[in-house]
């Protein structure tokens, strides 16, 4: 028993005791952002994008290219803002610290707007709707940016050492991953209310609202509980915005890792905003069939937390994002072919077979990046004496926002090809498994030009001369030791 549990006791060497115990009540902001991007990634265009079996209304005229572009709109906002705020965090002199002051300034409009996001005054087509989902998106991704940008940069500044990094990175990935698997029960708690009456739209909104309110809640503990300045040595940075931004992209690296990372998340914008319809359309299964397939995904993730930290020393970052992808590739291709598959397996062990496959990718692409680029930004720091992690954590994100922000105009369109009156099509739902089979091999060689050692080494060659030029302890002090 002692031996299954020692991973666990060397995952929070780094972070022991009273810093320890902070830590974990920080990471539990990753569980809030799982909520919410699953709300409104995963289920909030089955919402106002409803299949053709669906008993929702169409509340959005011209439903597929409304919301669209209302996404596409949110999330070029919340682009351009993330920028901002990145500087704002960056150059700070708050004496309470640069980052949990934002993030609770934040937290009451994001968690709200993301309950309400699911709400619309008109139960039919009006351009009403459209008005009030659009004011409703742009408060969402607004003061998630406020929040997110700050909780990243402030994750990114609190362990030093690449190694330890990595290891700091899973234990806040654990806390992401329950918090996929609290709102993958979304289409159950839907189904639960209508077996008590609901329709299925307000099942819905109910579930939005329930999965807000818990969400909320994970998102109040750092951002009033963690005290930043008692563990990050923080000093503001002076760097205008526009010098800041430009500064990260004179790294060879990040701007390698910053175009992996975005076409990944093409991919994964594609593969998470379709995966109710793959289970439903393609495969044949209930709704609530999702959250068995993210459930094993999500188990056989965690399951592999210690095998990624185990890798990422012995054959390192790069290598874990090429296999990932790697099985990204297979496992997107297989769904696009699910014609071919089906009929040989059965759409339920198609739909479990995924959830196997994409488990230790979705563990390797929620722990590595983060800790890479979270390695440049010291880079970064070593040269210039400047601590700006927000932009570092920031800029890479805005980058990807703005190719996300066409993702998210294309989608509804892809998903509805053929349609004109809104609904899913199935042609439409394999076109988004084909798109993202191509944005993840995209990505997949950019991370293969991908130079760690480079900075690695940079790290620690700065880290032993720090060491070497440091004073020898004092003879007083050698014996007060204990």
């Amino acid at each position: 028993m002692r031996r299954k549990l020692a991973w666990t006791t060397r995952l929070f060497d780094p972070l022991r005791s009273k810093k320890n115990r902070a830590f974990i009540r920080f990471c539990m902001g990753d569980f809030a952002r799982a909520v919410f991007n699953g709300l409104i990634t995963s289920y909030l265009m089955y919402i106002y994008v409803p299949t053709k079996d669906s008993s929702i209304p169409v509340l959005l005229l011209y439903a597929a290219v409304t919301f669209a572009v209302l996404r596409g709109i949110g999330a070029i906002v919340d682009a351009f803002i993330d920028l901002w705020i990145a500087s704002l965090s960056d150059r700070s002199k708050n004496p309470a610290g640069r980052r949990t002051p934002l993030m609770r300034w934040a937290l009451v409009p994001w968690v709200v707007s993301g309950a309400l996001i699911a709400f619309v005054p008109i139960q039919s087509q009006s351009w009403i709707n459209t008005v009030w989902l659009g004011v409703i998106m742009v408060v969402y991704f607004s003061s998630s940016s406020f929040y997110l940008v700050s909780f990243n940069a402030l994750s990114g500044e609190l362990v030093k050492d690449p190694t330890q990094r990595v290891k700091v990175f899973t234990i806040e990935t654990f806390f992401f991953v329950i918090g996929s698997a609290v709102v993958s029960l979304a289409p159950s708690l839907k189904n639960i209310f209508m077996g008590l009456g609901f329709s299925e739209l307000a099942g819905w909104r109910v579930a939005f609202l329930l999965l807000a309110v818990v969400g909320g809640i994970f998102a109040f503990i750092p951002a009033f509980t963690f005290q930043e300045k008692e563990f990050v040595d923080f000093k503001p940075s002076y760097t205008p915005l526009l010098a800041s931004f430009k500064r990260t992209f004179h790294y060879k690296n990040y701007i390698i890792l910053s175009l992996g990372y975005i076409f990944m998340w093409v991919a994964f914008q594609f593969f998470n905003t379709a995966l109710l319809y793959y289970v439903t359309v393609l495969l044949g299964q209930s709704e609530s069939f999702s959250t068995v397939l993210l459930m094993v995904a999500i188990v056989v993730g965690v399951a592999s937390y210690p095998l990624v930290n185990v890798l990422a020393k012995k054959v390192g970052k790069k290598a874990l994002l090429v296999f990932a992808c790697s099985v990204y590739v297979l496992v997107y291709l297989a769904i696009y072919l699910h014609g071919v598959i089906t009929p040989l397996i059965g759409g339920m062990a198609f739909a479990l077979l995924i959830g196997l496959l994409i488990g230790f990718p979705i563990s390797i692409t929620n722990i590595i990046p983060s800790a890479a680029f979270a390695d440049i930004a010291e880079v970064d720091e070593i040269k210039t004496g400047e601590n700006n992690m927000a932009m570092f954590m920031t800029a890479r994100s805005f980058v990807q926002q703005l190719g996300q922000s066409v993702v998210l105009i294309v989608v509804p369109g892809v998903i509805s090809l053929g349609n004109s009156d809104g609904n899913a099509t199935l042609a439409g739902v394999e076109d988004t498994a084909l798109i993202a089979t191509i944005a993840i091999a995209v990505a997949l060689v950019f991370y293969l030009f991908y130079e760690e050692k480079s900075t690695l080494k940079y790290i620690s060659d700065h880290s032993l001369s720090s060491k070497a030029i440091q004073p020898p302890v004092s003879e007083k002090t050698q014996e007060g030791k204990p």
